[in-house]
């Protein structure tokens, strides 16, 4: 894979390397917990014989481990992703743990379930390996560094089995639900309800459960939970918005496609209204370049601004509105709407060209606004429904 343009490394954070030619990111917002990490450690790891900074650097040194155990959950999903034929886009720490973005256009109950139980399997494999060194080291700093680090692994590998969205257990779920039933939205739906589940029992055991017993809990222990807990239901309210789009778009793309007319960019702004007349002002029209290509669309408005004795000679290529270099989409005959969803909001294109991957002939072209409406009105259908 290139490597990112300067904007998309300030977008995502700093860039740390790459693993099988996915870039690697640090998000900025990383550093937080990083610093909670030490504040919150540190003193509980000092010892009065060492000084006063002892526990600090203790803490900074698991806030690193705990770094190192983040991408490592993170590239076991991008390598399983591109073993099971996705391009990975990248992989990013950042202050909720990290996360990691491919391709799951093509995706399949099978390989989702995949790609989300290697995260936390090898993070009970950390936790193995940290437990194993431990016993087998002499240096207290490095034996307290190795059983917290086989701690937080095991603790998180079990955490993120749990079954419910954004966790991979919730991926788990999601995948079995789309295999049964056959629609992927009611995967992410089902997975995202379990989700908000995990959220408010999260609050209930950490917080609830020692208030009800009457041992009491401290303000500041009470953060860590809530704040799970809220990060949980986000998610999981953000997988079950994601699940109704995801049936409501579930129809052929051509529901949404428009006729479009490609026009020679060379072709003079007479003869050009003159088709836009002959098509009752509904059919689009885009230009083509020499090698018929569609870069742009005709606008009328700029047409409408051409002398008529000045259309015969003036060429379209003067009236278009250009568009973005990726704004020609090609799909599949068996692609749904959530590839082209897909595929707009991942190019942030207001307007798509839709042509066959196969054989690059013209299937119609799509508006955001298209799009929006045709969904909105499929949401209403369900939700009535």
């Amino acid at each position: 894979m290139t490597s990112p343009a300067p904007d998309d490394s300030r977008r995502h954070g700093w860039r740390i390397g790459s693993i099988a030619g996915t870039p690697v990111y640090i998000a900025r917002s990383w550093p937080v917990i990083a610093v909670l990490i030490v504040a919150v450690f540190g003193p509980a790891l000092g010892q009065a014989d060492r000084g006063a900074s002892y526990g600090y650097l203790v803490a900074a040194g698991y806030a690193l481990l705990l770094l190192v155990s983040v991408l490592v959950h993170e590239a076991a999903h991008a390598l399983a992703a591109r073993a099971r034929g996705h391009s990975v886009g990248r992989i990013v720490a950042d202050v909720w743990g990290g996360h990691t973005v491919y391709d799951a256009t093509r995706s399949s109950p099978g390989t989702t379930a995949i790609v989300a139980v290697v995260g936390p399997l090898s993070n009970l494999a950390l936790a193995f390996v940290a437990w194993i060194a431990e016993a087998g080291v002499t240096n207290e700093t490095a034996s307290t560094l190795l059983l917290i680090v086989a701690r937080a692994n095991f603790l998180v590998g079990l955490f993120n089995l749990l079954p419910g969205l954004p966790l991979d257990g919730g991926q788990i779920i999601s995948a079995l639900v789309w295999r049964v039933t056959g629609r992927r939205g009611a995967g992410l739906v089902a997975a995202g309800w379990l989700g908000r589940v995990m959220a408010v029992a999260t609050v209930l055991w950490f917080v609830g459960r020692p208030f009800l017993e009457g041992a009491g809990i401290a303000l500041f222990e009470a953060v860590w939970p809530v704040a799970i807990a809220f990060f949980l239901w986000q998610g999981a309210s953000q997988a079950i918005r994601a699940g109704a789009i995801t049936d409501a778009t579930s129809g052929p793309v051509e529901d949404v496609l428009e006729p479009v007319l490609l026009v020679p960019a060379t072709d003079s702004v007479a003869d050009v209204q003159r088709r836009a007349a002959a098509g009752g002002g509904s059919t689009w029209l885009a230009a083509v370049d020499g090698s018929g290509w569609p870069f742009a669309l005709f606008d009328p408005t700029a047409a409408g601004q051409v002398p008529d004795a000045a259309a015969a000679t003036t060429p379209l290529g003067a009236v278009v509105t250009a568009q973005p270099a990726d704004w020609v989409v090609a799909l599949g005959p068996d692609a749904v709407l959530t590839d082209l969803v897909r595929a707009m909001g991942e190019r942030n294109l207001p307007v798509a060209l839709v042509v066959d991957d196969a054989t690059r002939g013209v299937r119609g072209l799509v508006t955001a606004d298209r799009v929006n409406t045709v969904v909105g009105a499929a949401l209403a259908r369900r939700r009535r429904g």
